[in-house]
């Protein structure tokens, strides 16, 4: 279970210390209620997205961050799949109110519906690549904006949550409202940056692609 967790922390991140010293500092968004509008019309526009990841993670026992990549798929409504495939090969599926889990050759099944953990996992991964995490009742929500790009610092509201997690941050381009970066980090201060790249937008996605054997 806490495998999957941090895993899942993985999907749904730039860290802190990093936003004190950049030359082009968040400051409050000016216009909320327009980002969010935005946002809402880009995802109706949505139906499928696939891109490349690049996974960051940085655990107090290790003195050097895990770096991994992969490959994600997403289709709407309730659909993606995290492929890493450097340096380990591992799989994580939401399918249709399932959690399908590849590792080491062992495939896992679980419903995401009858685990409380897993449910507010699953929503928020598919919320946070669909970019509509501003409407998560399970969080409260920060907005601030830089000159390229929208952020919302997202600190868990619902005690479950806070088990795992103090803070989520989702970074979101200004150019095509795209989501770039989610990052996780977790009550021991260990975190995962997932960076999306090369997205592609609305391709023909079957059903079974999102299937783990």
């Amino acid at each position: 279970m806490k495998k999957y967790i941090f895993i899942a922390a993985a999907v749904f991140t730039v860290v802190l210390s990093s936003w004190l010293t950049q030359t082009d500092p968040y400051v409050a968004m000016k216009d909320v209620a327009g980002f969010k509008t935005k946002l809402n019309q880009k995802n109706q526009t949505i139906t499928t997205l696939s891109c490349d990841f690049v996974q960051e993670k940085s655990l107090s026992f290790m003195a050097q961050k895990v770096i991994s990549k992969g490959i994600m798929k997403y289709k709407k409504p309730d659909m993606m799949k995290l492929e890493y495939t450097t340096p380990f090969q591992y799989i994580m599926a939401l399918y249709k109110g399932k959690v399908i889990i590849k590792d080491n050759g062992k495939v896992s099944k679980y419903d995401s519906k009858s685990n409380k953990v897993f449910k507010y996992v699953n929503d928020l991964m598919i919320h946070a690549v669909q970019g509509n995490v501003a409407d998560s009742k399970e969080f409260t929500i920060v907005y601030k904006e830089n000159s390229k790009t929208y952020l919302m610092e997202m600190t868990p509201a619902e005690a479950t949550m806070k088990e795992y997690l103090s803070k989520v941050l989702v970074t979101v381009s200004k150019t095509d409202l795209g989501v770039l970066k989610v990052e996780m980090t977790e009550k021991s201060g260990d975190y995962t940056l997932i960076t999306f790249v090369n997205r592609v937008y609305n391709t023909a996605l079957k059903d079974e692609e999102f299937l783990v054997h």
